[in-house]
């Protein structure tokens, strides 16, 4: 799951749980998917016992899932407020990558509670929609620019009191003005 922690009022942190079952499900899915692989299209033939290639193999594919995994999961995700400057946007993988992004204030429309319908299944026949809440960002690429959308701790899927919270701080932090706003 995940922990949101605030620092002050311009800064929200979420830090995320490791996810130890995904790993070893991906591990042993690409395990499986090697062994057959092996086996159907006789992959270790000239390269030695059959016992050696597969426990390479093996071992080669949990390393490459490992590292993938680590990669591509992040660790936790940050949000900075700078009133009259901007929004910064921090996401750090489980390798200790740090990706940011910056909005400057001039350049952000609003900042929005967004609700979307999706289809989600839970067994093999028992599928349904979903409601889900995230908050974007509408901002532009320039002042000429078409309107975009950033969406924010999508990851995460926080509860939609979490996101309240967080929506009101950054409204009253940037004190937006659009025309059709009142503030």
């Amino acid at each position: 799951m995940y922990q949101v922690h605030w620092s002050k009022d311009y800064e929200v942190k979420v830090f995320y749980s490791f996810q130890f079952a995904r790993l070893l499900m991906i591990i042993v899915l690409s395990n499986l998917f090697v062994s057959w692989s092996l086996s159907k299209f006789d992959l270790a033939s000239g390269l030695g016992s059959h016992t050696e290639v597969v426990l390479v193999s093996h071992i080669g594919v949990s390393l490459l899932a490992c590292v993938f995994m680590l990669h591509n999961e992040n660790k936790s995700e940050s949000l900075l407020v700078i009133p009259s400057v901007g929004i910064n946007l921090t996401q750090v993988n489980r390798l200790g990558q740090v990706q940011t992004e910056f909005f400057p204030r001039k350049l952000i429309e609003d900042v929005v509670l967004v609700e979307a319908i999706v289809m989600h299944c839970q067994a093999m026949m028992e599928c349904g929609q979903k409601l889900i809440t995230y908050l974007v960002i509408l901002y532009h690429d320039s002042p000429a620019s078409d309107m975009n959308i950033r969406p924010i701790f999508l990851k995460s899927r926080l509860k939609i009191e979490e996101l309240k919270a967080i929506y009101q701080k950054v409204q009253r932090n940037l004190k937006f003005t659009s025309p059709g706003k009142k503030s």
